[in-house]
């Protein structure tokens, strides 16, 4: 049978997964490693050849484990958002790649946010003034760098220096684009209002295309693969995220908690709220993913087993953590570690406990971590619970793998939690859209192989209840953190 790859380039490692075009199984699966380096305080950067390197080498792995099950039908790329990297005309780095985690340019962020210029960015382009975005990534470029940000040639995330380096062309797709904050939503194509006011012009930026969008790789190619294998451009991580967990119909609800977190639901139309509190993204010409990211995901539970469970397993804390009852005895976590995009929107917030009393013990510290985690995305979706009904939620990312951590998902959101068979829901997602990009398939409704629901948890009532009056208090105790930092 011929078979499809799908390549998720994420903010820890690469992974390339080889699915069966029909039946949608995995055939064959290979990740790498890399790291993340803080030059000066609160800077985030990646080599991004080291990302190349590690794409190419799992793509030679899938595709030589994969070759005896039919023909290749191509490989399709999901990739973390916010991203940049400036290089030469020769391709050469000026700068590494500064990611979705680096704050440097938070002063810059925090006063563009406040201006009206901030606001009609957001309403043009659907993504928060933050830290993390590109839009703010580059006015920090220009004001601290100046003859980088003059001299660069071209200003690009790491999808865009995969494709660079295969084929020689400056591609980038919808969804990526539109994850920059300089990408209009409405009319898809580059916003001229921000360009204007950052000085810069579209030749600096890669040529925006479909997301279904086929480049075809020339010979010899670095990643060895075949001449002519098609390279379709796919989405962003948390878009197909979407896609591939089968939470892309109205009434339905992706929770992804992985190193960071986000909470995301579909809509046949570009949305933006007032208050700049949710991000709005493409996934393709028809469809938008609609939602809020928080960078105090499962990061924040590494911090608590270092902290306080340096010689345990997780799966042992996970179940010292369900002995305790919902609201870990009035011990209140904030997950604030490292700032918080939605819905907060501060790099200065700080996290904290409240409620600690001499009571609490390591085990009510665990669970209320964990229900600090998900009491924040609970922040997140209460937002996007105004835009629609939600009857179900797909959940995604390596907290999955905790049906501890799954069940406190559904006492808290109060909905039908689903897992899927594959937690690999990005590279699901890029392939899904490369099949339908490739012609196999016209729609996705033809796919539900791809997104098969394993286990399925229901909302405890009793639970759920203790859980809605934490909800308010653990919003208002949100907004006296923020007030805090500022």
């Amino acid at each position: 049978m011929p078979y499809i790859i799908g390549c998720d380039i994420g903010t820890t490692n690469v992974k390339s997964v080889a699915f069966d075009s029909v039946s949608g199984k995995i055939l064959a699966m290979h990740s790498e490693t890399y790291d993340m380096v803080h030059p000066k305080p609160e800077w985030s950067e990646q080599n991004p050849e080291e990302i190349f390197q590690a794409a190419c080498r799992t793509l030679q792995v899938v595709t030589k484990a994969s070759e005896k099950g039919g023909e290749l039908l191509g490989v399709s790329f999901s990739a973390a958002m916010h991203g940049v990297l400036a290089l030469d005309e020769s391709g050469k780095h000026l700068t590494g790649l500064i990611i979705w985690a680096d704050n440097r340019s938070s002063e810059i962020a925090f006063k563009l946010k406040a201006s009206r210029i901030g606001k009609k960015i957001y309403q043009n382009n659907g993504t928060p003034i933050h830290a993390m975005t590109p839009v703010c990534k580059l006015l920090w470029l220009k004001e601290n760098e100046p003859e980088i940000y003059k001299n660069a040639y071209r200003f690009v995330g790491i999808k865009e220096y995969v494709i660079y380096r295969l084929t020689g062309k400056f591609l980038v797709d919808y969804s990526i684009a539109s994850a920059t904050g300089m990408f209009n939503i409405r009319e898809l194509k580059w916003d001229e209002y921000t360009l204007k006011k950052l000085g810069l012009k579209t030749s600096k930026l890669s040529e925006a295309v479909s997301p279904y969008y086929i480049e075809k790789l020339p010979a010899n190619n670095l990643a060895e693969l075949p001449e002519g294998t098609s390279l379709i451009m796919g989405a962003s991580d948390g878009c197909l995220a979407n896609l591939g967990s089968g939470a892309i119909r109205t009434g339905s609800m992706a929770v992804t908690i992985g190193t960071s977190a986000a909470v995301r639901i579909c809509s046949d139309k570009p949305y933006t709220d007032s208050l700049m509190q949710t991000f709005c993204y493409i996934l393709d010409e028809n469809t938008y993913i609609v939602g809020g990211p928080s960078n105090n995901g499962a990061v924040i539970f590494e911090w608590l087993m270092n902290t306080f469970f340096s010689n345990e397993e997780f799966d042992a804390v996970f179940e010292q953590a369900s002995a305790i009852r919902p609201g870990s005895n009035g011990l209140l976590f904030y997950p604030y570690l490292l700032g918080e995009r939605a819905p907060l929107w501060s790099s200065e917030v700080r996290g904290g406990f409240s409620g600690l009393d001499i009571q609490h013990t390591k085990p009510h510290f665990a669970r209320a971590v964990m229900e600090g985690i998900l009491l924040n995305l609970k922040a997140i979706g209460k937002v996007l619970l105004e835009m629609q009904d939600i009857d179900t939620i797909y959940a995604n990312g390596g907290f999955a793998r905790s049906p501890v951590w799954v069940q406190m998902l559904a006492d808290i959101f109060g909905k039908k939690v689903v897992l899927n068979e594959t937690v690999e829901t990005g590279a699901a997602g890029a392939a899904m859209m490369g099949l339908k990009a490739v012609g196999l398939y016209e729609s996705y409704s033809e796919m539900e192989a791809f997104t098969l629901v394993g286990q399925e948890f229901n909302p405890v009532d009793s639970a759920h209840k203790s859980y809605e009056v934490l909800s308010e208090k653990f919003i208002k105790g949100s907004k006296l953190m923020l007030s805090h930092a500022v």
